[in-house]
């Protein structure tokens, strides 16, 4: 998979601006040694985090970001306070992958189709920030966690 073939989506709308997204699985273990042992007899597994980022660049705080992520349109900030309070329906974030359809020759596709190459789902916003710098394209980037492990098909 390289960039130039990723389709990132949400609500059935291409996020054009993205740089990079990556997602983590962190699986937390116990430690189960017994009476007189020193040395681990077994890691059961206790818990799952799953964490994501991704990079944008930056054209403007409004367009910029994965839509719907942070709720700061809003018209004061009781508001937005409100909104991050109460949460709202969580994002889901879906990546394709572009393929080739149809060829003729051997260089010239004619079409592409999207294939599925993962879910990210039920994303929740921990981090946000921007920068600009001199002689750099300004970019955005947003961290956080999300509930389901991506799930590959069967």
């Amino acid at each position: 998979m390289t960039a130039v073939k990723a389709i990132i989506k949400v609500d059935g709308i291409a996020i054009g601006q993205m740089r990079s997204i990556r997602a983590t699985e962190n699986i937390q273990r116990g430690d189960v040694r017994g009476l007189g042992n020193m040395f681990s007899q077994e890691l059961p597994a206790l818990g799952v985090t799953c964490t994501f980022n991704c990079d944008f660049y930056c054209i403007d705080l409004t367009r910029t970001g994965i839509p719907g992520l942070d709720p700061k349109n809003v018209q004061s900030l009781e508001s937005y306070a409100n909104s991050l309070m109460l949460g709202k329906k969580p994002i889901d974030v879906y990546i394709y992958k572009k393929d080739a359809n149809v060829t003729t020759g051997q260089l010239i596709v004619d079409e592409t189709e999207e294939k599925d190459f993962a879910v990210i789902r039920d994303l929740f916003l921990e981090s946000s920030s921007f920068d600009i710098t001199e002689g750099q394209i300004s970019g955005r980037n947003q961290s956080g966690r999300y509930l389901t492990p991506i799930m590959l098909p069967v």
